[in-house]
């Protein structure tokens, strides 16, 4: 404990001989009581000592040199999250109190957050790879045959796990822009794609950003009938959309981050369509927009994912999936050696390096990348018998 080192002193005036064997160990070999019982009534005795010293830190005669260690701050944060205060109790939380720093999880490793994809769930941060992916054919050696490049990784972007892969997409085409390194096209999953970043990826950079973009989830879109947004014609200049039926809005209510079109409730109480627009009884339809730009960038992306030209082009990102696996498979990617998010991403970065020296090696001793193993039976899909042609591409929330 810090405290014990600065001025071991004080702290051996603050408590009581009963500490020695409950905190005198590390905290991995500790062995906690199996009940669950003895294990709640273990978390209040913790609560309880940790609001002693925490009250002690405050006391006039404290030095500050000891309420201003990075620990102790450390300490009373855990304890705001984790504990609830009730007559000058500390009482353990069910879950932890959230608060605008984040919960921590780990007192090793502060920085450190849960995160989950699918039914993955992990703590510590999130990487995210950005590879080339066109290369031009280079000659190996004179007179030798002419070979694609290998593809190389060429920016590594650590985030805390708990941060979305839509926030990072500028970011990352920000280094690259600093490097030189801008694509004119960049293919990125679903999550790193939504309607601003197709405009602003095209307007800042030049970059034809290729992904897919989530699905309409409005009830009309899922039902696959009725009039979703796609059916209405916006006038942007008259501020005003039109329906299927040739009703127009009757306002146009701009907002921070949206705008709002109504259609007037006489209108829509009329319309023999009314059960394929709104379930609403007695409000008019209300439909709401993104910005102009980002509206039509939207649009246009959800019509042009569904045309086997964009499905060929977008295969491409199948690569990116081989490298996380070789990062994980081979070079421990998921598992961090280090605390922090500083040395995390420096770890990051020597282990795309080591992928990438790993790649040149194979490309100049004329190892051509192994293909992507499928099983005897799955082969067969391709088997003119059992073949069915893949649906339409489309990505639901």
């Amino acid at each position: 404990m810090d405290l014990a080192r600065l001025d071991a002193d004080w702290l051996a005036q603050q408590i009581s001989p009963d500490w020695l064997p409950r905190y005198g160990h590390r905290v991995e070999n500790y062995r906690l009581p199996k009940p669950e019982s003895q294990r709640r009534v273990l978390a209040e005795q913790i609560g309880a000592d940790g609001l002693a010293l925490l009250r002690a830190l405050e006391q006039a005669g404290t030095p500050a040199a000891l309420r201003e260690l990075q620990s102790v701050q450390l300490l009373r944060q855990v304890w705001q999250q984790y504990y609830e205060l009730r007559e000058g109790q500390a009482h353990w939380r069910a879950g932890p109190q959230a608060e605008e720093e984040g919960v921590i999880r780990s007192p090793y490793d502060p920085e450190a957050r849960s995160g989950k994809k699918r039914d993955t769930v992990w703590l510590g941060y999130k990487v995210h790879l950005t590879e080339t992916c066109q290369t031009p054919p280079v000659q190996a050696a004179e007179g030798a045959e002419k070979r694609a490049a290998p593809r190389l990784l060429v920016q590594v972007e650590t985030t805390l796990a708990e941060v979305q892969d839509v926030e990072v997409t500028a970011s990352i085409q920000h280094e690259l822009a600093q490097a030189d390194l801008l694509p004119d096209e960049q293919v990125v999953d679903s999550g790193y794609i939504d309607a601003d970043l197709l405009v602003s990826s095209q307007g800042d950079y030049g970059i034809r950003l290729l992904g897919l973009v989530l699905a309409d989830t409005s009830w009309q879109a899922k039902a696959g009938q009725g009039f979703d947004l796609a059916h209405f014609q916006v006038d942007w200049q008259g501020q005003q959309v039109r329906c299927p039926q040739g009703q127009r809005s009757v306002y146009w209510s701009v907002q921070p981050s949206r705008i709002e079109a109504g259609f007037a409730q006489q209108a829509c109480a009329a319309c023999a369509c009314r059960t394929d627009c709104t379930r609403s009884p007695t409000a008019g339809r209300v439909v709401h927009l993104r910005p102009q730009a980002s509206y039509e960038a939207l649009q246009a992306r959800r019509a042009e994912q569904q045309t086997p030209e964009f499905r060929h082009q977008y295969a491409t990102r199948a690569g990116i999936e081989a490298t996380h696996s070789q990062g994980v498979r081979r070079m421990g990617l998921r598992r961090s050696r280090y605390d922090g998010l500083p040395k995390t991403h420096l770890q990051h970065v020597l282990t795309a390096v080591a992928i990438n020296l790993v790649r040149i090696d194979a490309w100049l001793l004329g190892k051509s990348p192994g293909p992507t193993y499928q099983s005897p039976l799955a082969l067969l899909a391709a088997h003119p018998v059992l073949y069915q042609p893949p649906p339409p591409l489309q990505e639901a929330c």
